[in-house]
Order: structure tokens, then C-alpha cells, then sequence
């Protein structure tokens, strides 16, 4: 069976998912990409991208890409730079591979060009929607009036997660063709990079290179007004000195809340620390040597560091909005849920998982959560999707 998957890029912690699906018993798995890379990708992430290609059977498709501004919070009026392709060469590229089978990612001119042709053609149509609560809201009509007759077209829906299925019920799509697919990080590399790491000298290494003090808060990705970097640093100097004096707030990543971020360091040191953005194989290790993850999003459509951080056993303080909340954190055992842009509660809430003294126990069943949202799981729901769309569209 040929199986043809839309998607613009190559990201590398989405690769374990493509190999688990190139590997499905029958399939035939060609992914057409947009894109090579994206603009913000370092070496390390185009390295990836070049292994994966060797690593499974990938056509880049003719398309015009550019960037542009994006709302992703209306309440807050916050907007970022994304980037958009119109693959103009899809049609001709599914045509010479004639698949059983479309799968396209997002719910824009990629899947058009995938409604398109299975209607031409009457082939099953499967939708992979990465869309959460805050980035439906921040929509505008006809992107919604747009989403809403893709899906209608779709024979199977996949979304990701709790969220995501809130999302699409609201844009009309039935519960029996809508698919989980919870979003996965890269689990094999985080595995053996875990398995390597000497826990009783990686975290000692890494508070004396920062000088850190006995706990440290970790908070890793780009520095991006989304990222909710800004409240996290109101809240953080709010709390009692008493209890920030044990703990270092330390931010790993780049971008143009950088300076914002050095100048804390600079002001509180010891107390507030920044890297710039690591290679994803240091990262292991960074997590691990930290006691506690802060995911202060003010509406991520997922947040694959949350993955990240549970899977090396470190407790998540987690923004509702962020698009796992509702999936991977359960509040008093792998972490908190809180609202970032109500300071009172993001203060609250900080203030509880600084003091806790259960942290080892919650590390515990962090592990235990990390574990459960792999790659294997993702593959699944994608599978079972395309199963159900192939059943549906015999029987029609």
C-alpha cells in the first residue's frame, strides 16, 4: 500500500515517528516535503534533517515559501514569525506516485492541494491537525471557514491530544473519524543519552560551570514573547527571597528576548543564569541536572520540552495554555498547571513547586509519564487513522 505523507520539513524529533511509520508492515511510505530546513535551524538540526533523508524515503516538492506574522494569543495580542509554504508541485508529485493513501499535516495550502487530489482521484484523505485551544482562538474567519471544509473533506482526522480534539469537534468533525496522535519528542536519543550520563557527576558539573545555587528551575527553548519569558521573570522576583535564595532560574536558548534575559542574569547572579541554545545532544543532560522544568507558554500548540523534561524525571510547572497541559501533567504528581497571565496564580503556583519537598516523588511519576508518550504511540494513532479511512472509504 502506498502511503503518501504531506509535511514542510524534516524536524529531528519528529524522525523516530516517520521511521515507526516507514516500518509499518505493507506500507510503502513517501514523505513529500515543502521545505528543506527552517530559518531558525542550527547546524545540528540541518545535520538531523540530512540524516533523515538518507534514512527514509523523502521527494521535496516544488513550493513557495515565505514568512510572516502569525497571532497566537488574541488576548494578549502576541504574534510570531512562521513559515508558510504553498507547494505548488504536490499535485504532480502525487500523481507520479499514485498513492492508496494521503496524509497531510496542518489544515492550509498544503492540504488543499491534498483535497484536491484524492477528490479527483477518489482516494482516502487523512488530516493530521496540530492545533490547540489558544491558537484556535487567535483565528481568524476564513483560515476557520477554511479549516472547516478541509475537514469535512477528510475521511479521518488525527490531532494531538486533549486539545486538539476540543478543537476540531468545535470545527465539526465527528468522534468516530477524529484519531489521538499525542505529540513525541525524540525518546531513542533522549534514552541512550540518559543511559550514558553519570548522574552523580552531571549535575554537580553543570551547577559549578554556572555557579548555580543547591536547586536549579530550569526553563529551555526559544526566548520568544510565547514562551510567556516575561511573566516567568515578573513572577520570579515576586516570590520571598527566603525561598529564591535556594534556587537558580536558569534559561537555555536564544532569540530576541535574549538581552531581556542577560540583564537579570547580570542583575541576580547566581540566582538567574542563561546559555544560549545548546546542540538537542546536550540537552539530555541539561534536564537531568535540573530539579524542576518551567513551561510558562502563553499558547505553544503542544511543547515537546515538556516531553523532554519528563522523560529525564524532572517535575513540569506547566501553563494551561500550552497545548499538552490537559495530556501530560497531572497537578500534585508530575507537576502543576497554572494560568501565565494571571500573575497572582503564576506566582501562587511557582511559589508551591518551590517549596515542595515531594520533588523526589514526582520525578518518579514523571518518568512514568514520559515513558507512556513516545514515538511508538504517536506512529499508532496515525496508523489507525489511515486503517479507519481506508475502511470508510471501501464501504462508501
Amino acid at each position: 500500500m502506498r502511503v503518501a505523507l504531506l509535511t514542510n520539513t524534516l524536524t529531528p524529533y519528529r524522525l523516530p515517528v516517520y521511521r515507526e511509520l516507514g516500518a509499518t508492515p505493507g506500507w510503502q511510505l513517501r514523505i513529500f516535503l515543502s521545505a528543506e530546513s527552517e530559518p531558525h535551524w542550527d547546524v545540528a538540526f540541518r545535520a538531523a534533517f540530512a540524516e533523515g533523508v538518507a534514512s527514509l524515503d523523502v521527494e521535496r516538492v516544488a513550493s513557495l515559501g515565505f514568512e510572516r506574522r502569525q497571532l497566537t494569543h488574541r488576548g494578549a495580542g502576541i504574534e510570531q514569525r512562521v513559515s508558510t509554504h504553498v507547494p505548488w508541485g504536490t499535485l504532480g508529485a502525487l500523481r507520479r506516485f499514485r498513492p492508496d493513501v494521503v496524509v497531510s499535516t496542518e489544515l492550509g495550502a498544503r492540504s488543499l492541494f491534498a483535497a484536491l487530489y484524492t477528490a479527483w482521484h477518489r482516494t482516502p484523505l487523512v488530516l493530521w491537525s496540530h492545533h490547540a485551544r489558544v491558537s484556535a482562538q487567535a483565528t481568524g474567519g476564513a483560515r476557520r471557514r477554511l479549516r472547516r471544509a478541509l475537514l469535512a473533506r477528510a475521511d479521518a482526522v488525527i490531532g494531538m491530544g486533549v486539545q486538539a480534539r476540543e478543537v476540531l469537534r468545535d470545527l465539526g468533525v465527528p468522534d468516530a473519524r477524529l484519531f489521538d496522535a499525542p505529540n513525541a519528542h525524540d525518546a531513542p536519543a533522549y534514552e541512550r543519552a540518559l543511559a550514558e550520563l553519570d548522574s552523580a557527576v552531571v549535575p554537580h558539573a553543570l551547577r559549578g560551570a554556572l555557579r548555580a545555587r543547591e536547586r536549579i528551575a530550569l526553563v529551555a527553548g526559544r526566548l520568544v514573547p510565547i514562551k510567556g519569558v516575561l511573566p516567568l521573570l515578573a513572577a520570579w522576583v515576586r516570590l520571598p527571597e527566603s525561598l529564591r535564595e535556594r534556587w537558580t532560574l536558569l534559561f537555555v536558548g536564544d532569540g530576541p528576548l535574549a538581552p531581556a534575559v542577560r540583564d537579570a542574569a547580570r542583575a541576580r547572579p547566581g540566582e538567574i543564569a542563561w546559555l544560549p541554545q545548546r546542540p538537542p545532544g546536550e540537552m539530555p543532560a541539561i534536564h537531568a541536572a535540573a530539579d524542576l522544568h518551567v513551561f510558562a507558554s502563553l499558547g505553544d500548540t503542544w511543547g515537546l520540552v515538556v516531553n523532554e523534561a519528563l522523560a529525564c524525571g524532572v517535575p513540569v510547572l506547566c501553563s494551561r495554555l500550552a497545548g499538552c497541559a490537559d495530556d501530560l501533567i497531572e497537578s500534585g504528581r508530575n507537576g502543576w498547571l497554572f494560568d501565565p497571565t494571571d500573575a497572582q496564580d503564576f506566582v501562587k503556583t511557582l511559589h508551591e513547586a518551590l517549596s515542595c519537598s515531594e520533588l523526589g516523588r514526582m520525578s518518579v511519576a514523571a518518568l512514568d509519564t514520559g515513558k507512556r508518550f513516545g514515538p511508538g504511540r504517536m506512529a499508532d494513532g496515525v496508523r489507525r487513522a489511515v486503517d479507519y479511512a481506508l475502511s470508510r472509504r471501501a464501504a462508501s
